[in-house]
């Protein structure tokens, strides 16, 4: 049979993932309850339980690890064999969840049910999505003998800390490569698709004083104080580019600030750590000379000394809101949800990111809600869960059939 994208297709489809929400719900609440806080990570409690189902319905996966016990885990249903021209669709979930914080009204990593939603640390961001696409997979390998490209499902290490022992390690050192990428990682309940991404550059400012004695001020030179001036002027730091299509305005965000030992001590020293979205068409090097000449305007005003350290600057990056991942997902979306998922940018910032800077065509879109992502009682819903696979199941056959 060839598949196509009848009625009676979407039907098949809906019905069997319908019939997969309990593994979905079961699947969830496994990876929940596998604690992968970064830091530490401990990845692997979370890959065994995948690499559990993969070896269940003999799907063929490979483990990686830069670092010991944060593994990634990659599968693979379908193979491109000598068809060049059929395509490879990855699909990469992070195995990895931020600390679970405090205030929880239950143990955050004792997944619960609760009015047909799931809870728990890392349930929205990014584990349920994980458990859907293992549904997704098993789906995949029921009907791989109609498949003439290649799915490929990761699930990955770091990604709430840079995913440098994560996808970065897996498209950089280990060879995985792809031509289409889908990101399930952008929540606004598959409303949006993210085709672009702000630049993310963190920055730290150092200010340099002289050590004193608190009685008597105008011995020593106050790196706090002067670091006042520095930030008022920061505020008011002007972009070069401030409109885009797609995106809201670019933001500053002082994100910490540290000087001082003790009240009757002149502080030496004062650090303050920025975090900066700029726009596509801007350059952070336009950034990092704008805020250089304010610092010596400071700087010479006040007697002042500073020293700033680019910590990471992570590139913006945009696909074509034409490309074939984008007509796929509205459309499927459309059938099944009916609505139309707008193309979007993003102020933070994806895996999306390392995949369009390998030449892979990424797009990010998923389910859940915004606001649950890192927040207290995390929470995705069920039957979001469920729509997604079967939006994916669709979207999968289309490219790979």
């Amino acid at each position: 049979m060839k598949y196509d994208t009848s009625n009676n297709l979407r039907e098949f489809v809906g019905k069997y993932m319908m019939d997969e929400e309990k593994e979905i719900v079961d699947l969830a609440c496994k990876l929940i309850n596998a604690k992968t806080e970064n830091l530490p990570g401990n990845e692997i409690l979370a890959a065994r339980i995948v690499a559990d189902f993969f070896q269940s319905l003999w799907i063929p996966y490979e483990l990686f690890e830069k670092t010991k016990d944060r593994t990634n885990i990659v599968g693979y249903i379908g193979d491109r064999g000598k068809q060049t021209s059929a395509p490879a669709l990855l699909v990469a979930c992070h195995l990895d969840v931020v600390p679970a914080g405090d205030d929880w009204k239950r143990n955050p990593f004792e997944a619960w049910i609760e009015d047909g939603r799931i809870y728990g640390r890392g349930s929205s961001d990014n584990k349920g999505q994980m458990a859907s696409m293992m549904a997704v997979a098993r789906f995949l390998k029921e009907h791989e003998s109609q498949l003439k490209g290649q799915f490929i499902l990761a699930g990955v290490a770091d990604e709430e800390r840079g995913s440098a022992l994560g996808l970065e390690y897996l498209l950089n050192e280990c060879g995985i490569k792809a031509d289409y990428a889908i990101i399930p990682d952008v929540a606004h309940n598959m409303k949006l698709i993210d085709v672009t991404e702000k630049g993310a550059l963190f920055l730290e400012i150092t200010s340099h004083g002289k050590q004193a004695h608190g009685s008597r001020p105008e011995m020593g030179i106050n790196a706090i104080g002067n670091m006042l001036p520095l930030l008022e002027r920061i505020k008011r730091l002007k972009f070069q580019k401030t409109g885009h299509p797609l995106h809201t305005p670019p933001t500053v965000n002082l994100g910490s600030i540290h000087g001082g030992t003790a009240p009757n001590i002149v502080p030496a020293l004062c650090k303050i750590q920025l975090d900066i979205r700029y726009l596509p068409d801007d350059s952070s090097d336009n950034i990092i000379n704008d805020l250089n000449n304010i610092i010596k305007e400071v700087e010479s005003q006040f007697s002042a000394k500073f020293d700033l350290r680019v910590i990471s600057n992570q590139l913006p990056t945009a696909v074509p809101i034409n490309n074939p991942l984008v007509e796929l997902i509205s459309k499927h979306t459309e059938d099944i949800l009916g609505i139309r998922p707008a193309p979007k940018g993003m102020s933070g910032a994806t895996v999306t990111k390392q995949l369009i800077q390998k030449g892979i065509t990424a797009v990010g879109f998923g389910p859940g809600d915004e606001s649950e992502a890192h927040a207290t009682n995390e929470s995705i819903s069920i039957k979001e869960l469920v729509n997604f696979a079967q939006i994916m199941a669709l979207i999968c056959l289309d490219m790979l059939s």
